[in-house]
């Protein structure tokens, strides 16, 4: 309804002026005809009221002598008074007596037609009946008892045109009060619409004149707002667009130096966890070396002692010699093992999970042995990953070490870390940490891969290994890290997509 209105301001500003004028003019002259409507009915019927009563005192005594005659007559003066169209006399059953009529106050009585006997109210008192432009009135006809009624009509006509006259008065009222009202309005109205106008243009043009001002008009509050609030955002405008090419000009330098500083601290963070995993592998290198090197020496002191006795054969010491090279090629294949992590990744390469899981595991599990956890391994799939080995073990050395971590904090008797790798849905492979150590506190789930998030001590991790293999699954290999709690601990799932061609 309101798309069908004009939009400018001022066209319905006056539209709405001048219905609310309209409306407010029409109801009160309305409202005031009907007023006088009413009173001028309320007077017509006190008037019929007084005159049938006078009337019916008048024919009581005719009545009363069964003197028709006179009846006649007296109700032939009757109807000359004013508005009194016609009268019927009855006995008291409502038998027709007498009848007269006429069409106008200036018109003679004359006897009127109708039938012989009239149904007459039952109850012997006055009845008024309002039917259209006239007035019926009963009156009884009393004087001890009910010797009959009358039946007076008298006419509206009158009234009907003071009421058109009433009408009329207040619609020319209400139609010239309404001119008047919209010509003052439109006096007042026309130079604030006039200001609002210049500064709506001025505003709709206001990229075109950002820094410019107009001069503001202190007639009216809300005009002078107006001017004030857009002379303020023109000079805002150019200030904000200056910063704005300020901005850009340096826009690419603040970017790179922004995206050169997140690289920064990406590659601080990777480093700072590569460190405290080659920590733990120095603690699993001293105790894989601890017993082979203690066999080295032993090997080495018996033979001395009995090639000093002359107790070894010539032909033993080579067997001897054999013995302590075979624990000294065990070491060297350990440590081909622990190089792993500590040359440079390439990404490109070809992975077999099994194969990282495994090399993992055998760095960690003489140490982890002595702690009382074993390791369980369900290594369905042989499927080929794109990545990279030492990026892969990296991240099962994090996740053993969380899941070490778990056990050893809940005192379990014995722990147990169960590797499960499987091909996944949509040619992807699945590998699966779980562990006993009780599982992961519910408000860390969401966050679990978030960099220095702990359930740890400070003094026992920094929050860094799960961000960490969250970091390489998916930009190393393109997967998804999961964290879950399942039975009585936690289970880490990495989902990465097989290598083109083994699809």
């Amino acid at each position: 309804m309101l798309q069908l209105l004009p939009r400018r301001l001022h066209t319905r500003m006056l539209m709405a002026i001048t219905l609310a004028m309209i409306i407010g003019t029409l109801g009160l002259s309305f409202w005031n005809a009907a007023s006088q409507s009413n009173q001028l009915l309320a007077a017509r019927l006190q008037q019929a009221t007084l005159l049938s009563e006078n009337l019916a005192e008048g024919c009581a005594h005719p009545l009363a002598l069964e003197d028709y005659a006179s009846l006649d007559q007296y109700l032939r003066h009757a109807t000359g008074l004013p508005g009194l169209r016609k009268v019927v006399a009855t006995d008291a059953k409502g038998g027709m007596l007498a009848a007269l009529q006429r069409s106008s106050d200036t018109s003679p009585a004359e006897l009127a037609d109708g039938p012989s006997t009239l149904q007459v109210p039952v109850a012997p008192r006055q009845v008024t009946r309002l039917n259209g432009t006239t007035l019926l009135v009963w009156q009884p006809v009393q004087a001890g008892g009910l010797l009959g009624w009358l039946q007076l009509t008298y006419s509206l006509d009158e009234i009907t045109r003071l009421q058109q006259q009433i009408w009329r008065h207040g619609i020319i009222l209400s139609v010239v009060e309404t001119l008047i009202g919209i010509s003052l309005v439109v006096l007042l109205l026309r130079r604030p619409l006039r200001s609002i106008n210049r500064l709506s243009r001025f505003a709709r043009e206001l990229p075109q004149h950002k820094g410019m001002t107009l001069p503001v008009e202190r007639f009216v509050t809300e005009v002078q707002d107006l001017g004030e609030s857009l002379n303020y955002a023109s000079t805002e405008l150019y200030r904000i667009e200056q910063e704005l090419l300020d901005l850009n000009r340096t826009l690419e330098a603040r970017v790179e130096e922004e995206v050169a500083q997140s690289r920064e601290k990406d590659a601080l963070l990777l480093q700072q966890a590569r460190y405290q995993t080659l920590g733990e592998l120095l603690v699993n290198i001293a105790h894989h070396w601890r017993q082979p090197l203690n066999n080295i020496g032993a090997r080495v002191q018996e033979n001395a002692w009995l090639l000093a006795n002359g107790e070894l054969a010539p032909e033993k010491a080579l067997d001897a010699s054999e013995l302590v090279m075979q624990e000294l090629k065990q070491l060297s294949r350990s440590i081909a093992g622990f190089q792993l992590l500590c040359r440079p990744a390439v990404p490109d390469e070809t992975v077999v999970p099994s194969e990282a899981v495994n090399r993992s595991i055998s760095m960690v599990r003489d140490s982890y042995q002595q702690l009382g956890i074993s390791f369980e391994l369900h290594l369905i799939s042989e499927q080929q990953l794109q990545g990279s080995l030492p990026d892969l073990v990296q991240c099962m050395l994090n996740l053993f070490t969380n899941a070490r971590d778990a056990i050893i904090e809940t005192q379990a008797a014995a722990g147990c870390i169960t590797v499960t790798v499987e091909i996944g849905e949509q040619d992807c492979v699945r590998i699966m940490v779980a562990d006993t150590g009780g599982g992961i506190p519910r408000q860390l789930l969401h966050s679990l891969f978030d960099p220095y998030v702990t359930s740890k001590f400070r003094t026992q991790g920094v929050g860094l290994g799960l961000f960490v293999v969250r970091q390489i699954v998916e930009q190393r290999f393109n997967g998804t890290v999961t964290a879950d709690n399942r039975d009585d601990g936690a289970v880490i799932t990495l989902v990465m997509p097989l290598k083109q061609g083994e699809i």
